[in-house]
């Protein structure tokens, strides 16, 4: 159990605040739950266990009952067949004289006599024979007042005379019922209870003149045509079915709490990052506009860098406000509604680019901008395109190393307006570039906690894409930087006249 569900609930994250038996809470009542269902699948196989055994004994005594009965059935008719031949041939005698047709017309009444003799007392040389088929008869003989008849018997043809006492039910082939399965059998075989494949036997001899043939009665045990159908195997299978959910549900659960965990530390390490950052703004402008109010002696030139320092930040600050509000749209699951308006792709990256490259240079990195023509006009929400273009720009920077070089492309395909940012940073292992989009995940660096971030700027860039209509692609290799591309769809343009040229704004 080192690395099954009890190692998992011990590895839980532990937040501030939490009940210190939140794990135990959540094992005991499984625990419960297991151990109840393998009483029950206990007592229940006991259950099948003693079912089976109790079938089995009644299976055995009925079928000894019912091969006991039968054969004493079938004997006894035996019986009263050769002493109806007997009766019969003495009615023969009461009309003399005998002769070979009244000898054949005995034989067709018992179709069981294989052939006859008869030897009268008076005169043994007037002795009659008739044989009605070839093959291995019995003998038997009859004693009267004038002679003696000896005849042999078919033992099948007196079997199938009396063989409609043996009784063969329709039906119950698959489960136990008040009916055993008759049939008679010739050879020498075992007397007794014998056990078959699907249940048990009893197998009874008949007497003589049948001594070579028995009966065998058999009853059916199995409730089900296969094993698997079995109640003790369903017993067992359903318990260990029910064991294997509430296992999984365990582990689903302790999934659930893991989740829970790492977003309440990711929501935590917002909270804190948000502060850091606004307070240095916020310092920074304090401080700016207490030296601007009080710097009566300050030079034009002084007072130039100041101001673009309290611009530069407010700037920032107002970026990690938006993005914060952002987040909370993203909690609360509320989508902000879109303002699409007519955009040049051309004037919304230029903008974009001189509007914070202050403080893009302030961050020691250099940008260049690549703008392709002719770029056409899109149907954007403005302000959401260049959040989701300056989110691609923060991200360059804090994940990027000593190359701080910064480039942002824009071209123009048949279906597609295309933003890039191109970075030179630390890149993305290709096991965390599926996962990048996912709220609250940032991907495993050996300085992750260093670096701030909550891990929902790109979460953010594609909800804003996808709201366009568009897509993002990512390239990206560690130690070789990283390519984000928005992908926008085009809208349609209208088509110009013949010798005319669209307009372009520059």
């Amino acid at each position: 159990m080192g690395s099954g569900p009890l190692a998992k609930l011990k590895a839980l994250p532990r937040r501030a605040g939490d009940r210190p038996d939140r794990a135990a809470s959540l094992l005991l009542p499984v625990l419960i739950i297991i151990i109840g269902m393998s009483v029950l699948a206990w007592r229940s196989y006991v259950l099948s266990v003693r079912t089976e055994r109790g079938t089995a004994t009644l299976a055995k005594q009925y079928a000894a009952y019912a091969a006991d009965i039968t054969a004493r059935r079938v004997d006894n008719a035996v019986r009263n067949e050769i002493t109806r031949a007997s009766e019969d041939w003495q009615q023969v005698e009461r009309r003399p004289p005998v002769t070979m047709a009244a000898l054949q017309n005995w034989m067709r009444g018992h179709d069981w006599i294989a052939s006859a003799l008869f030897v009268p007392d008076a005169d043994p040389s007037r002795a009659i024979y008739a044989a009605d088929r070839a093959g291995k008869p019995q003998a038997l003989e009859i004693y009267t007042s004038s002679g003696v008849v000896r005849y042999t018997y078919d033992p099948p043809r007196l079997l199938a005379r009396v063989k409609p006492l043996v009784q063969l039910p329709v039906g119950a082939t698959r489960e136990l019922s008040q009916q055993a399965q008759i049939d008679v059998r010739y050879g020498n075989l075992n007397r007794g209870a014998v056990r078959l494949e699907h249940g048990y036997g009893y197998i009874a001899g008949l007497d003589a003149p049948l001594s070579t043939y028995a009966i065998r009665a058999s009853v059916n045990t199995s409730y089900a045509p296969s094993d698997w159908e079995n109640p003790r195997v369903i017993s067992l299978s359903l318990a260990g079915v029910a064991v294997a959910l509430t296992m999984l549900g365990l582990m689903l659960a302790i999934r659930g709490l893991r989740h829970e965990a790492d977003t309440m530390n990711l929501r935590a390490a917002l909270v804190a990052n948000v502060s850091h950052e606004l307070r240095t703004p916020l310092s920074m402008i304090r401080l700016g506009a207490e030296t601007l109010k009080r710097g009566a002696r300050l030079g034009e030139k002084q007072r130039a860098e100041i101001e673009d320092s309290i611009l530069r930040e407010v700037l920032h600050l107002s970026h990690m406000v938006e993005n914060v509000l952002d987040v909370a749209r993203m909690q609360n699951r509320s989508n902000k509604a879109l303002a699409f308006t007519p955009v040049y792709p051309r004037d919304l990256v230029t903008t974009l680019i001189s509007t914070y490259e202050s403080w893009i240079r302030s961050k020691g990195f250099e940008v260049h901008l690549r703008i392709d023509d002719p770029i056409d006009e899109q149907s954007w929400d403005r302000e959401a395109v260049s959040r989701a273009v300056l989110n691609l720009i923060d991200n360059a920077i804090k994940y990027s190393s000593e190359a701080k070089v910064l480039e942002v492309v824009l071209r123009q395909t048949e279906e597609h307006v295309v933003i890039e940012v191109k970075d030179s940073g630390i890149g993305i292992d290709a096991g965390d570039l599926s996962r990048i989009f996912e709220p609250y995940y940032r991907a495993q660096f050996s300085d992750t906690q260093t670096r701030r971030g909550a891990g929902l700027g790109l979460t953010l860039v594609q909800q804003i894409v996808a709201s366009h209509g568009g897509s993002i692609e990512v390239e990206s290799q560690p130690l070789r930087g990283s390519t984000f591309r928005l992908l926008f769809p085009r809208a349609p343009q209208p088509h110009a006249p013949v010798g005319t040229l669209a307009p372009q704004t520059t």
